[in-house]
């Protein structure tokens, strides 16, 4: 595994899973918006807000 760049800061395990949220909410807004599905894409809108804010208030 290559170590990561010089200053790069490490994240908590909280900010962590906070991330992977994000990215999983990032996807599901990708596929709401492929299938059309304004319904859909608006709970996916929800969720990613839901997980940024979960993301910015992790330590």
């Amino acid at each position: 595994m290559t170590p990561p760049p010089a200053g790069a800061a490490e994240l908590s395990s909280a900010k962590a899973a906070a991330l992977q949220e994000v990215q999983r909410a990032i996807g599901e807004v990708k596929e709401a918006q492929k299938s059309g599905d304004f319904a859909r894409y608006g709970q996916a809108l929800k969720g990613l807000d839901d997980a940024m804010t979960k993301f910015t208030q992790a330590r």
